[in-house]
């Protein structure tokens, strides 16, 4: 049997389950949960999980729903069906819509949706984590996604400038063996210095149990992506390079749902490289998910928290995730 072939018709099975719980949320406007009470959380993700299972018809009545009660003239998602919850995460919700958006042909949304996101990015590269503060800090997370959607929409230019920016923070990183520093402030450079009981917020640490382990993963992602753009295959090295620590973290990983991210970045860096190490941790990681995933078909949140919101916020992710894992995997089938 070709090596991960097994594995990807399980997470192609996960997938469909997955979605179905989805559209079981769907409402007849288009909406996906009840975003008048909770803002983005439920159907931000949720386009380019339609998109990504082959459901076009949900996938833009969404679309059509979001145009016309979310997209402002400026090209951001805002107003009241927002919410205040992405307020220090601004990019990263923006990058997911839009990133549905292209792939589902809607133009009408991607194009607006670009020149905004565009303002958020930093001379150095990387995109800030608030709206309205020029310096705010930036982190892996809004960075990677906002340079995934340039990367989707053709603004390769600005791509190529979140690939120097992760450069900038990992040649910062004072000991990745043990911790993966993803905090960046202009002109103070990676932070490295915080409360004991914020840094979970900062750093990715061998050690401790509950990282943000999603960081290492989606750096690794969208650095794969940029070396299928560019032909760079420099880029997938550093992709290599983020990925380092999550063969050094607790296995207690693999019992969380920040451990997508990481089969996402490993099933991207196999498909660009071949190592085989990197299949292995994808299809790791694919067992984790398929364990993980509820007997609704939906996906909850690590530690018991749940709502229908998060779930489908989840679920939308995990979507997602597994399409890229299941193509990664079969590039090399």
């Amino acid at each position: 049997m070709v090596a991960g072939a097994s594995i990807a018709g399980r997470l192609h099975e996960s997938r469909e389950r997955g979605v179905n719980y989805l559209v079981g949320q769907q409402r007849v406007d288009g909406a996906v949960g009840e975003p008048e009470a909770t803002g983005l959380g439920p159907y931000y993700k949720a386009l380019w999980a339609f998109a990504a299972s082959g459901r076009p018809a949900e996938g833009n009545r969404l679309a059509t729903w979001i145009a016309s009660q979310v997209l402002t003239d400026e090209g951001n998602y805002g107003g009241p069906l927002r919410g205040k919850g992405f307020d220090f995460s601004y990019a990263y919700p923006n990058a997911w819509i839009t990133i549905g958006a292209q792939k589902l042909g809607r133009y009408d949304i991607t194009h607006r949706a670009m020149d905004f996101l565009l303002t958020l990015q930093h001379e150095t590269g990387g995109f800030r984590v608030q709206r309205d503060n020029p310096e705010s800090v930036q982190d892996l997370l809004n960075s990677a996604q906002a340079g995934n959607a340039c990367l989707a929409t053709g603004h390769f230019a600005a791509a190529k400038g979140v690939g120097r920016f992760l450069r900038t923070v990992w040649e910062a990183q004072p000991h990745p063996h043990k911790e993966l520093f993803f905090v960046y402030k202009p002109g103070q450079g990676l932070r490295t210095d915080f409360p004991e009981e914020r840094q979970r917020m900062h750093s990715i640490r061998v050690d401790t149990r509950r990282q943000q382990y999603f960081n290492m993963g989606i750096a690794a992602a969208f650095l794969a992506r940029l070396t299928m753009a560019t032909g760079d295959p420099e880029w997938a090295a550093l992709g290599k390079h983020y990925l380092s620590i999550g063969f050094q973290v607790l296995d207690e990983m693999y019992e969380t749902a920040q451990v997508g991210k990481v089969g996402w970045g490993a099933a991207l860096i196999y498909a660009v490289t071949g190592e085989h190490q990197y299949l292995e941790l994808a299809e790791r990681v694919g067992e984790a998910l398929i364990e993980q995933q509820t007997e609704s078909g939906g996906w909850d949140n690590t530690g018991g928290y749940v709502d229908d919101a998060v779930r489908a916020e989840v679920t939308g992710e995990f979507i997602v995730l597994l399409d890229e894992m299941i193509a990664g995997i079969a590039t090399r089938a």
